[in-house]
């Protein structure tokens, strides 16, 4: 009687073991989720002449042109410290707040890169949102107060108008759009 016990309680124990296990591949097949394949036109990204690349929806955007060159002279200006082709990209209010002076203390040692438009939308009066993502270098000393690090992540909004007839930056109808982060390098 011992024995087929033993034999009973074993035999038992294997056989819950592989119900357990063909149910977990069961459902595992069962409830899996087939990958999604993205329509070709939302998963290509387009690189423009000014280095900024593009989400196919931002690059069909009606502005794009105008916005690839707002932002190409904008990072451009940045990263070749030129604060007269910076002033072009921003409104009057933003060259009141950084005087040439302070901009390049701002901006000395400030690198742009990795520009990445991922939608441009229609804004309130007649302004466009730009959401963008780059990489900044900079010396710690001339890093964002909130982050001081020498590579940031930045996620932004900005706020686009139109002034003088061209397409400008205006970051202050916006405060607080951008979300920064440590590079992971």
């Amino acid at each position: 009687m011992r024995s087929w016990f033993t034999w009973g309680l074993a035999l038992s124990v294997v056989v819950l073991l592989a119900a357990v296990g063909g149910g977990v591949l069961l459902a595992r097949e069962v409830y899996s989720v087939p990958p999604v394949e993205q329509p070709q036109s939302q998963a290509q990204s387009i690189r423009s002449p000014l280095g900024i690349t593009y989400s196919a929806d931002a690059a069909a955007h009606p502005d794009f042109a105008q916005i690839d060159l707002l932002l190409g002279n904008h990072f451009n200006s940045i990263n070749t410290k030129s604060y007269d082709l910076w002033k072009s990209t921003v409104v009057p209010s933003k060259w009141d707040e950084l005087p040439e002076q302070r901009w390049r203390q701002s901006y000395g040692s400030t690198e742009d890169r990795q520009m990445m438009v991922h939608r441009i939308e229609r804004g309130p009066d007649d302004s466009l949102l730009v959401m963008l993502t780059f990489m900044s270098t900079q010396d710690k000393s001339q890093a964002p107060p909130q982050l001081r690090e020498t590579c940031i992540v930045w996620n932004v909004v900005y706020p686009v108008v139109v002034y003088d007839r061209t397409l400008r930056l205006d970051t202050d109808k916006l405060p607080n759009s951008a979300l920064l982060d440590r590079c992971r390098q």
